[in-house]
């Protein structure tokens, strides 16, 4: 099972090369690059991110190698997915090695590290996925050469070939607008909602359940959709455009709670407390205090350490070579009545 670098590096070298050429289907789909940035610098990201990858891989002995990509360190609920899986791990010590990457939450540098793992000859990888269908055709390949895949919180559409740990997210969306409005936040409301990453499949279906339960409730009103990519920031700049435009506005609805922590600040800089509440999901721990102090209405418990320990069994199974299935894990409101349970 030894990683022999000077393959390993060859393998990047050609990857990057096809890359600069079109030689891949994935290559061929990727951004133009921007202004001011040459034809070169794109490739140069590229190869970086698999360096990275097989820097690592280097000089595994005996123990299996896992590979875990995060789908960005700076969003908080999957850091701490990822923190969770490092704790898990340690109890797989004696069976396997992991090793973690950042694939901040860009499709391109996710699959070129899927296919330096797969080129380096990682056992499995396990990964939060940025896309659930750019990935696709790198992790058949992984598929095809051997190598276990495992996606946690979420899935791709690959017809089930990989195995996944992930929710309902029309059930997230669903349980906390259900609970704004049995709690009266929407009678006669103006209502405007904050979505993640467009064509993410957990956000549109987050943001789905909003919108049916607020077109069912009579008297409220649906003023605004907007992307803010999962961004505190994004999400605060698009709040305070919308307590401007929207005056009326009782009501925001966020995809998740990043997004919503930037609505509640965005809130709070007006002095609009009073009128306006954000419910969010992920129930991290930022939007678990602010449920408690009650600047955020409500959140949705995601099991962060379900999503890892659940996934690493998977992994464990898969490589003591029986069988593993994927399953869907349960999500829960909570509120200021509940929440210390969740602290």
């Amino acid at each position: 099972m030894k990683r022999k670098l000077t393959a390993v590096l060859l393998t990047v070298v050609m990857a990057a090369a096809m890359a600069g050429c079109g030689g891949s289907k994935e290559s061929s789909n990727a951004p133009a690059p921007a202004e001011g940035e040459t034809e070169e610098t794109a490739p140069a990201e590229a190869e970086e991110a698999a360096e990275n990858v097989a820097d690592a891989a280097e000089g595994s002995e005996g123990a299996y190698k896992v590979a875990f990509l995060c789908k960005s360190f700076t969003d908080t609920f999957c850091l701490s997915v990822k923190e969770q899986f490092e704790e898990a791990a340690k109890g797989y010590a004696d069976k396997f090695t992991v090793d973690y990457f950042d694939s901040e939450n860009t499709a391109a540098t996710q699959n070129d590290q899927i296919e330096t793992c797969t080129a380096a000859g990682y056992d499995a990888i396990v990964f939060q996925q940025v896309d659930a269908e750019a990935s696709v055709e790198v992790v058949k390949a992984a598929l095809d050469k051997g190598i276990y895949v495992v996606v946690t919180t979420g899935h791709i559409e690959d017809n089930g070939a990989s195995w996944y740990v992930d929710a309902d997210p029309y059930q997230q969306g669903q349980v906390v607008v259900d609970y704004a409005i049995e709690q009266g936040f929407c009678d006669d409301a103006e209502v405007a909602i904050l979505s993640g990453p467009t064509g993410n499949f957990h956000s549109e279906n987050r943001v789905k359940a909003f919108k049916d339960a607020i077109e069912a409730k009579e008297g409220a009103t649906l003023v605004a959709t907007e992307v803010a990519e999962w961004s505190k920031d994004n999400a605060m700049t698009v709040a305070q455009n919308w307590l401007v435009a929207y005056p009326d506005l009782k009501v925001i609805l966020a995809a998740n709670d990043d997004m919503g922590m930037g609505a509640v600040e965005a809130i709070e800089m007006a002095g609009k407390e009073d009128q306006v509440k954000v419910f969010a999901i992920d129930g991290t721990e930022g939007g678990l205090q602010a449920v408690s102090e009650g600047r955020l209405g409500a959140t949705v418990k995601q099991d962060e350490k379900g999503y890892a320990v659940e996934a690493i069994k998977i992994v464990d199974a898969l490589l003591s070579g029986s069988e593993a299935e994927s399953l869907n894990i349960d999500s829960t409101l909570v509120t200021k009545d509940n929440v210390a349970d969740f602290q």
